[in-house]
């Protein structure tokens, strides 16, 4: 079995190249987040908790990256901490937040096995990173590990990749272009269907960065990457047997006002989660 993370020769170790390449829909995602705290918690939006003399909610980013909705999110007024396991990546969104003059706080940490103090309104673990997570004994943990660490009512929200069609499973090519000055960052994600487990549920997958800068073009390839493939009512199993959730909404899109139904044929699956009462 391949391991649970790429080697340190991957894309991860391009954080500049990631960011240019995963820049768009950052703002509509960090909406689709506001949105969920204003609609499924009593939290309040920065600018009417400021009013009222209480902090902004804390937003973690689980599997931060390059940071874009770490960094978004601090722009908007959040206190904000990110784990991240390269620390390549933690060390650009330090350099990046720097650049914006804003509070960040975040370091490398392992989703699997996280080290965390303090505690948080909301969290987020987004673009596929919650696939990493191989065994229901590693899902329910960390549910409940990031559940101990969120506020009285605090939410969850993680999005992953699922089939749009029973014969394709492990069977999908998508690819995108994002480009920022000189520099353009092509970035293909391709599924490995020969490496399928179907005991386990996981599969290989694969990021590939093509990128075009002043002039010259340049193929990074990161290592086939094994991930587990999580179905909706699996996700809600798991969720419930963590003791620390319930789920509140499951969404196609960053869009409160588009629910995950069979006929959207959505590839991405967002679901938020929102802390029990405690006993």
């Amino acid at each position: 079995m391949s391991q649970a993370f790429p080697s340190p020769s991957s894309v991860y170790q391009y954080p500049r190249y990631y960011a240019i390449g995963y820049q768009w829909n950052t703002e509509a995602e960090c909406d689709f987040l506001e949105a969920c705290v204003s609609n499924f918690t009593r939290l309040k939006l920065p600018a009417t908790r400021s009013q009222s003399g209480r902090p902004n909610p804390a937003f973690l980013d689980i599997g931060c990256g390059s940071g874009r909705h770490l960094l978004e999110m601090a722009r908007r007024g959040y206190p904000v901490t990110g784990l991240d396991l390269r620390p390549e990546m933690v060390d650009f969104v330090k350099r990046e937040a720097a650049k914006m003059k804003r509070p960040v706080t975040v370091s490398v940490g392992d989703l699997r096995e996280m080290s965390l103090t303090g505690t948080f309104d909301i969290a987020a673990c987004l673009m596929d990173t919650f696939r990493f997570l191989l065994t229901n004994e590693q899902i329910v943990r960390h549910l409940r590990h990031v559940g101990e660490h969120l506020n009285p009512g605090g939410l969850y929200v993680a999005d992953f990749w699922i089939p749009t069609k029973w014969d394709q499973l492990a069977n999908e090519i998508y690819q995108w272009e994002q480009t920022a000055e000189d520099t353009t960052v092509r970035v293909f994600y391709l599924q490995h269907p020969e490496s399928i487990d179907p005991i386990s549920q996981t599969f290989e997958d694969e990021l590939v960065f093509v990128v075009n800068e002043g002039g010259e073009s340049k193929e990074i390839h990161g290592e086939r990457t094994r991930t587990r493939l999580i179905m909706p009512q699996e996700f809600r199993a798991l969720v419930e047997s963590s003791g620390m959730f319930e789920v509140v909404g499951t969404f196609a899109e960053f869009d409160l006002q588009k629910p995950l139904k069979p006929a959207c044929l959505s590839w991405r699956m967002i679901s938020v989660l929102q802390k029990r009462p405690a006993p």
